[in-house]
């Protein structure tokens, strides 16, 4: 498996080159390896790039994240070079291989974004990176839908499916510790996007996975519904409006993971903790 199998389609290489010419700045994709028996995340050598991009695989709490990622765009800017940056997960690959254009197209779509000038959290490498990584999804997934429909670039398809699995997955496995403070904060963003990007009867599977929500998280529900009636009563593609609900949903999530929504506070001063189980 080599970098050399990541061939973009004519759409994704269209949108590269609108992308690199709005502000010359070089958009590169690699996947990171995967070697399940060290658990170790590699780059091939001849990735374009490879000295940026291996930054990033040095670094514990975002590597943490990036793990449970299909793939992730990072602005990277440093006397090295400025680029975007695409990563794919290969540990994944079985997941997104068949679905590599719309897996490819929605980072692409995050890298657009920045090219517009529309803004995004910076990233810190500390326990609390998934607040600003999950913040910026939530924002910008709502234009990056959008222009992959006008591309027609198909999305919907592998989204479905990867919410079917999630829907699964909730079903069988335990609530996350409480200690795992960013797994709240990721399964709001993923409940946020389906409340805002799917159209009614569109996804027969949503009824399910809401469910499977609720049952293994129910204490997400008034940071979800805070944030979808923010972004809902406001305008995602006026810039000062995207950055104003950038703030709120970056404050609500960081609310969730520090444990001050309504939910733990009621749990807290009545000790009606039985519906968080």
């Amino acid at each position: 498996m080599t970098a050399s199998l990541l061939v973009l389609t004519a759409a994704l290489l269209s949108w590269k080159t609108d992308i690199e010419a709005k502000g010359g700045t070089r958009l590169l994709v690699a996947e990171v390896q995967h070697q399940a028996e060290r658990n170790e995340f590699t780059l091939p050598a001849e990735t374009p790039g490879r000295e940026l991009f291996a930054e990033y695989l040095r670094q514990d709490q975002f590597m943490r994240q990036f793990s449970l990622m299909y793939a992730v765009m990072i602005h990277h800017k440093s006397p090295a070079g400025n680029a975007y940056l695409v990563l794919l997960n290969g540990a994944k690959r079985s997941d997104w291989e068949a679905h590599q254009e719309a897996l490819l197209a929605h980072e692409f779509g995050h890298a657009w974004l920045k090219s517009e000038g529309y803004p995004a959290p910076v990233l810190i490498n500390n326990q609390w990176a998934c607040v600003g990584i999950h913040a910026g999804d939530i924002t910008q997934h709502v234009l990056i839908r959008a222009e992959l429909d006008r591309r027609a670039i198909d999305h919907r398809t592998f989204w479905f499916r990867g919410m079917d699995l999630a829907a699964t997955h909730l079903e069988t496995a335990p609530p996350p510790p409480e200690s795992d403070r960013c797994a709240r904060v990721r399964q709001a963003a993923q409940l946020v996007d389906v409340r805002l990007g799917v159209k009614p009867g569109e996804w027969a599977g949503q009824g399910r996975y809401e469910a499977a929500v609720r049952r293994s998280m129910p204490e997400i529900e008034s940071t979800v519904a805070a944030i979808v009636s923010y972004v809902q009563s406001h305008d995602m593609a006026d810039r000062a409006q995207h950055r104003a609900a950038l703030q709120f949903v970056f404050e609500k999530l960081k609310d969730l993971g520090y444990q001050r929504t309504n939910e733990y506070r009621v749990c807290a001063t009545l000790e009606l903790c039985s519906h968080l189980v």
